[in-house]
């Protein structure tokens, strides 16, 4: 049990108390400070320690419950899960730890205050970055062979709505949560790849669907032209199909100079083998860090783009909402 957690509640600070307390129990689950089978103090021994209100570490133990991060069980606690919720926080604070650090380095360069950078940062959102209709829920279908992590992201940070996602092989399997989910739905977004599984799944509701791609992000496609004739390479993701995709994206900008090697994280240790064989690995950002820690002078991130005119119809999704 972490009794030392080192928590702050300000109730000056812009955002309220039980945020505050939330989030920074979410960086440090997410930044694997707190680890999954590890139980959060008792709500009362933190509500002490912090000089709050019992009932606001209530409310943070259940909205974390609500987003499945912890459990929480009568005469054992509040425990902090292992499965997928928990491992995506973990990647989204890695990559926002990075990020925050940057930032926050260069605000205090500039000699700006901390908090007022952090409220100015939530008006410029407000401002400058689409908000969702009152509502607005989209349903994100792809296969799990695909880091469809990326998309989702993307989805909902182009659109500002509810994005969630359901499993295409699990479409077939599970026809009354299908139903439910698209019926819940505003809009049904999915990639290339599958348009055309996802459009036979939605007779006489083809017009809720919507059609993304994505691509290699250019400065990477340099740095691959720059290796040499035959490197082996592999692509790998959470799927050998996935993997497939990257090496495709990579030839259709023509280079051929590679011998490509498509891998996939459910199929370990084949892709360790492979990983061994090759010259460099490219990874997605679903499974990079995990590989990195493999081999950090061998793997390298794939950068997966948006492509713009994707961009531009979840931007639209957003406008036709807020029309309606």
């Amino acid at each position: 049990m972490k009794n030392n957690l080192l928590l702050q509640a300000d109730p000056q600070f812009a955002v309220c108390l039980n945020t505050q307390i939330k989030e920074q129990l979410k960086w440090l689950i997410g930044l694997n400070e707190i680890r999954s089978g590890e139980l959060l103090p008792p709500a009362a021994q933190l509500a002490d320690v912090l000089k709050v209100n019992r009932n606001t570490v209530h409310l943070v133990y259940t909205q974390l419950r609500d987003e499945r991060i912890v459990s929480i069980q009568k005469g054992r606690g509040t425990e902090v899960l292992d499965n997928e919720h928990v491992a995506k926080l973990r990647r989204d604070r890695k990559h926002m730890h990075a990020l925050m650090a940057h930032m926050t380095n260069e605000a205090k360069e500039q000699g700006l205050s901390l908090e007022e950078f952090v409220t100015a940062g939530t008006a410029y959102i407000q401002l400058f970055e689409p908000a969702a209709a009152p509502g607005m829920r989209i349903l994100f279908v792809e296969c799990k062979e695909h880091d469809y992590g990326f998309y989702q992201r993307e989805v909902a940070r182009h659109t500002g709505a509810q994005v969630d996602f359901f499993c295409l092989q699990e479409a077939e399997s599970q026809p009354r949560e299908w139903q439910k989910a698209v019926q819940q739905a505003d809009w049904i977004v999915a990639t290339l790849n599958h348009s055309d599984e996802v459009r036979k799944l939605l007779p006489g509701k083809q017009h809720m669907l919507v059609t993304i791609g994505a691509t290699v992000d250019t400065a990477a496609l340099l740095q691959m032209a720059q290796l040499s004739q035959g490197a082996k390479v592999v692509f790998a993701c959470l799927g050998k199909k996935g993997g497939q995709w990257m090496s495709e994206r990579v030839k259709d900008a023509g280079l051929h100079n590679l011998d490509c090697v498509p891998q996939g994280w459910n199929h370990r240790e084949e892709l360790l083998a492979q990983m061994e064989k090759a010259d460099t690995v490219y990874a997605s950002g679903a499974i990079y860090e995990q590989l990195h820690e493999v081999a950090p002078g061998k793997v390298k991130l794939y950068p997966l783009v948006l492509e713009k005119s994707s961009e531009r119809l979840l931007k639209e999704l957003s406008h036709k909402e807020e029309l309606k």
